[in-house]
């Protein structure tokens, strides 16, 4: 079985850094940041291999499209797989050029493309269409999953969303960030939580745990 995920730096595993290699090191670390962010904690705890295409900063429009290329491009139909999808802040956007580039980066990237994409962000970044991205990506997915018994397992990460009526959604009107937020703030034992904002390695497992059951009972 093999776990294809889709997201932003929550399941991309964003702040998570080998001890034995340090911040500095970025593609040096990509074992290790993908064996403990959720995806790959999940993946181990059910036997699977793992396919993390997350990006940081990703909007639900780019997950649309980033799940599209692979269910065109790179889907191997005899392979057994799971899709799963952190779902981000509705209000974020994207746009293609030569790659995916994210509101989410505008001010704090240090590509000079980032700083050249001011222009693209002023003219995409501000529609007011961009909640209507959010439930057209759902369902999109939602709906290919289906017509193709590709099981789904799907929650919200960040932002505000509207309920759904996908009984593959976990804890449907809870987001992954508020859940370990609480957590945190019920219990002063637990840290998980990272200096940015993220999960660490211990909040990913928490929610891991709770996603695996859930995962067992309905999905897998």
């Amino acid at each position: 079985m093999r776990l294809v995920g889709f997201g932003c730096s929550f399941t991309y595993g964003s702040e998570l850094y080998d001890p034995e290699i340090g911040t500095e090191f970025h593609h040096a670390n990509t074992r290790y940041r993908e064996s403990n962010v959720w995806l790959g904690q999940l993946a181990t705890m059910i036997g699977a291999t793992w396919d993390n295409r997350a990006e940081p900063s990703n909007s639900n429009y780019a997950i649309q499209y980033q799940f599209t290329d692979w269910f065109n491009n790179s889907r191997n139909s005899a392979e057994q797989v799971v899709v799963c999808v952190g779902w981000t802040s509705p209000e974020r956007m994207s746009w293609l050029g030569d790659k995916w580039y994210h509101s989410g980066y505008i001010g704090t990237g240090t590509e000079p493309m980032y700083k050249q994409s001011h222009r693209d962000w002023i003219l995409n970044g501000t529609d007011k269409t961009q909640a209507l991205h959010t439930e057209t990506a759902k369902l999109f997915v939602n709906s290919v999953c289906k017509l193709h018994d590709i099981p789904l397992l799907q929650f919200n990460a960040l932002g505000n969303h509207k309920p759904t009526n996908y009984d593959n959604y976990f804890i449907d009107g809870m987001v992954m960030e508020n859940m370990l937020k609480s957590a945190q703030a019920s219990n002063s034992k637990l840290d998980l939580i990272a200096s940015g904002g993220h999960p660490n390695e211990a909040g990913h497992e928490y929610f891991t745990i709770r996603l695996h059951d859930f995962a067992k009972e309905r999905i897998i």
